[in-house]
């Protein structure tokens, strides 16, 4: 179902057009040249791992509004549409748990159609900086260093989450997709690539 009537350039009601294989919204003014190709949106979140007791422990956030109040989850959101990846997730740990975090890696993604728009979901790997969980009793009702074990025993953990932390504890962090300084110069592009952490792995000369 169509979600816009109106070109959001012109003003001008929208058409059925012919474009890239499929029949898709469009403007009928030429010289605007606007194409609706459907609402998208991306999504992140953090998997902070901080040693405690010998135990390596991710940080957990609990929905404090609805949808799924009371769950419990990485810390995260969408990205706005001025912002970079790296900039997003380190904002939303730092706003919902107060805890200061970079990013290492990207451990995983999720892609999901249907709800408001096509969705990225991407799980990134942040080394611990510094600052002890906080919540702010509106947004977060609650916030802590939790194991898995201790998560076997907490209801309504996510299992997106759950994945992202087990992706992050089996695997070396740096091994997943790293942000490449050299290729992300210009001010507005982060560029992510994988990197050999063991160069026995992979001999180009084989």
């Amino acid at each position: 179902m169509p979600k816009i009537n109106f070109c959001p350039r012109c003003a001008k009601p929208l058409v059925t057009t012919y474009d890239g294989g499929r029949d898709r919204l469009a403007c009928p003014d030429s010289s605007c040249g606007f194409i609706y190709f459907g609402d998208f949106s991306i999504g992140c979140s953090a998997v902070v791992l901080r040693e405690e007791d010998k135990v390596q422990k991710a940080l957990l956030i609990q929905r404090g509004q609805e949808p799924f109040a009371g769950t419990w989850q990485l810390p995260g959101g969408y990205v706005e549409y001025d912002e970079l990846l790296a900039v997003a997730v380190e904002r939303e740990v730092q706003e919902e748990a107060a805890i200061e975090a970079k990013v290492r890696d990207v451990v995983g993604f999720r892609h999901m159609l249907g709800g408001p728009s096509s969705n990225i979901y991407m799980i990134f790997r942040l080394d611990y900086v510094g600052g002890e969980p906080q919540y702010d009793g509106e947004e977060t009702s609650d916030a802590g260093f939790f194991s898995l074990e201790e998560m076997e025993h907490m209801p309504g953990v996510q299992n997106i989450s759950r994945w992202g932390i087990e992706q992050a504890l089996q695997t070396t962090p740096g091994s997943g997709l790293t942000i490449d300084k050299v290729g992300s110069r210009a001010p507005k592009w982060l560029l992510f690539g994988l990197k050999d952490l063991d160069p026995s792995i992979w001999n180009p000369t084989n």
